[in-house]
């Protein structure tokens, strides 16, 4: 067994050091080997906005990215093998670092079969951020997002934030921080070892289907995950939020194998409008290219 590590932030920073005492932990419960991978190692250039990996997922098509002269590829075929992936990640200003967006752009365009393989393969998942100060509260579902999306199908059986350690390799004064990063790695060495039976252990967080702690209003008594989009009614009891979820809605959440057949019909549906109005797209963008104004760009450098 193999278990590989992302690690988002700098050489030996906070998240890489409770990424170490996590992947340790799970190595002491499965005997997995470790291994680590740097992003900033990595060269992942821009997602470039084309939309052929979305064409093609939605076509018949191999779904994957047309920029192929980077680290992608590299990436994607070391962690199709392995077996658990910990993700951990500084926070930057309430989100992941920017290698992580990027990372969430361009696994979109990590192709069909690769998506078939994880879901026919799953993988253990975890996640990990780390911030500076209480600005932390959007990083879990898009440390999540990018853990999913690079395994579809996994299993994820934890996830921590944790905050208030700005300071290079403070961290390792937090005992509780500490201490619970190697339970986060315990539990994926045990979800290895049982995998058929690995389920969400962590901190349950408001929705029953992604564990995320993140509400949305959706009219009247009607709210819903973000994240997963699981819907319910809420009411107040007894001085306490109560949430009643569509069990429906939390099984077929977007995460699902139900989940993806609805993105990519409404994606399929969005490039039908589209080409069925190519005339007055041509029209509507003609009439802005005598563009009252400058593009300018930085001087080049000596």
């Amino acid at each position: 067994m193999r278990i590989i590590g992302l690690s988002c932030g700098r050489r030996n920073g906070n998240n890489e050091l409770l990424l170490k005492h996590a992947m340790t932990q799970a190595r002491a419960v499965s005997g997995a080997e470790l291994e680590i991978i740097r992003l900033q190692d990595l060269e992942l250039k821009d997602c470039i906005g084309c939309e052929t990996c979305m064409r093609g997922l939605t076509t018949g098509g191999d779904g994957l990215c047309v920029v192929r002269d980077d680290d992608m590829g590299w990436l994607a075929d070391r962690v199709k093998e392995a077996d658990a992936l910990i993700l951990a990640t500084p926070i930057y200003d309430l989100i992941p670092t920017g290698t992580v967006i990027t990372l969430l752009n361009r696994v979109l365009g990590i192709g069909k079969e690769y998506q078939a393989y994880c879901r026919a393969h799953p993988k253990v998942g975890a996640a990990i951020a780390l911030g500076g100060s209480d600005w932390i509260n959007l990083a879990e579902p898009l440390m999540d997002l990018a853990v999913r999306n690079l395994s579809k199908g996994c299993i994820i059986v934890d996830k921590m934030v944790v905050g208030h350690n700005p300071a290079p390799a403070m961290v390792v004064l937090d005992d509780a921080a500490v201490e619970r990063a190697q339970t986060l790695g315990r539990r994926v060495g045990s979800a290895l070892l049982d995998r058929e039976h690995a389920a969400f252990a962590g901190d349950p967080g408001i929705c029953p289907g992604c564990h995320c702690s993140l509400l949305e209003p959706r009219g009247g008594d009607r709210v819903g995950c973000p994240f997963c989009d699981a819907e319910g009614t809420v009411e107040v009891t007894a001085g306490q939020l109560v949430i009643h979820w569509d069990e429906q809605s939390v099984k077929d959440n977007r995460f699902g194998p139900a989940g993806d057949v609805h993105h990519r019909a409404d994606i399929a549906a969005s490039h039908k409008k589209a080409h069925e109005h190519q005339a007055l797209i041509r029209q509507r963008v003609s009439e802005l290219e005598q563009f009252d104004g400058t593009f300018v760009k930085p001087p080049l450098k000596e």
